[in-house]
């Protein structure tokens, strides 16, 4: 009768509750006029709360081509599994989605930042609203991505119990991360050495022919991914200026700038340029160039247009002044 237990008990399955989130599906937003929170949300079936957390509103203020990160999210239902393991093993699964935004490079193609994310092309196409596979240098793509909590009871150790069977031990939850916004911009400001000395002559020169050339832009209106006289965006805007007066600056995205061309500096002069995160997603996403007196000149909705850095809206969105690498 007790060997016939034990094999009753050997053909038992281990019962365990899997957690699966449901899938994000995420997409950008472009403001219209006559938009509000309130609108945005009852279209993507989502609350006001939910999209100034996805995009760090601090209130219901937005403006005319904001760009806004919308995800539908379905809440996360537990669903039962059945499993046979053979040291009867019972996990609890908890896995939670994050959004994380990747800036396309030269070389790149859906592929091959698939593979980098173990992701797949359909879900990059699905996150993104893509119709095909094509994508562009500085498009911004948003990848979501599992902080997974596996949480494990019923782990065999290697000790033995007196009957010939393994004995089990607790085992505390192994919990992993990925870095958020303002983590990567804090690692990349420290990993560079602040500049201290003051500017050359001929970069002195080239600064007061480049804030003529932005003055005189003034009044142009805001137009997304512009980079001519016909309209502007942010980082658009600053390469016309620098490249008006003999810099060579290839047109990239605002993130690109500052993680690729560009050094800290402490002591800003006009001229050079100031970084700003927050404004459409979280990490740095637009850029302008200093004028002085805490004043910067930019490509904003309103087109271009001077703005002072004291505001509230600007202060709680500073990020760094830098400098480009090609003018120490």
């Amino acid at each position: 009768m007790k060997n016939g237990w034990k094999v009753m008990l050997a053909g038992v399955a281990v019962s365990s509750i899997v957690f699966v989130a449901s899938t994000v599906e995420a997409a950008s937003y472009t403001v219209e006029k006559g938009d509000t929170l309130t609108k945005i949300a009852k279209a993507h079936n989502t609350t006001i709360q939910q999209l100034k957390q996805w995009n760090n509103l601090s209130n219901d203020q937005i403006y005319i081509q904001q760009k806004l990160i919308i995800a539908s999210i379905n809440k996360v239902t537990p669903t039962n599994k059945t499993t046979t393991t053979k040291d009867n093993v019972k996990e609890n699964i908890n896995v939670e989605k994050k959004t994380v935004i990747y800036v396309v490079a030269k070389g790149d193609n859906l592929t091959k930042i698939a593979k980098q994310y173990n992701t797949s092309v359909n879900e990059l196409k699905q996150w993104n609203g893509l119709k095909s596979d094509a994508i562009s240098v500085g498009q911004q793509l948003m990848i979501e991505q599992n902080a997974k909590l596996v949480s494990q009871t019923n782990k065999p150790s290697n000790i033995g119990n007196v009957d010939g069977t393994k004995a089990v031990e607790n085992v505390e939850p192994i919990i992993q991360f990925k870095e958020t916004a303002d983590e990567a911009i804090a690692r990349k400001l420290a990993s560079e050495k602040e500049i201290t000395s003051s500017i050359s002559a001929a970069t002195a020169s080239k600064y007061e022919q480049l804030l003529l050339v932005a003055e005189q832009a003034l009044g142009i209106p805001y137009k997304y991914s512009g980079s001519t006289i016909e309209g502007f965006d942010c980082s658009g805007f600053v390469s016309y200026v620098y490249n008006s007066v003999g810099v060579n600056l290839p047109r990239k995205s605002s993130l690109m700038y500052f993680e690729e061309d560009t050094i800290k500096v402490k002591n800003p002069l006009p001229g050079d340029v100031v970084f700003f995160k927050n404004t459409i997603i979280p990490t740095i996403s637009h850029m302008g160039i200093y004028i002085g007196n805490d004043e910067f000149i930019h490509a904003g909705t309103n087109g271009i247009a001077i703005a002072n850095l004291n505001t509230k809206y600007w202060s709680e969105r500073f990020v760094a002044f830098k400098r480009l690498n090609a003018l120490q």
